[in-house]
């Protein structure tokens, strides 16, 4: 599975500073939801979300970045 940050407006991924992507597949792979969520808060990162795309499918579930924050605050 790959952490990736989505333009909530735009729908792109997050590929590097300023640049974004509509390939969930060439989009920068955070990893881990704690890596994703400093670097939106140290960045100041707004409309975004997290996505999570998965090796053996095409497809990519969205998570609001506020839904995720509650669920590693309660881990």
């Amino acid at each position: 599975m790959r952490t990736l940050l989505r333009n909530t407006v735009t729908n792109l991924y997050f590929l590097c500073p300023d640049k974004w992507t509509d390939d969930p597949a060439r989009a920068f792979d955070f990893r881990f939801i704690d890596r994703a969520l400093d670097y939106v808060h140290t960045w100041q990162l707004e409309e975004v979300e997290l996505a999570f795309a998965f090796d053996d499918t095409a497809q990519v579930t969205v998570v609001s970045l506020k839904q995720a924050s509650m669920q590693c605050a309660a881990a």
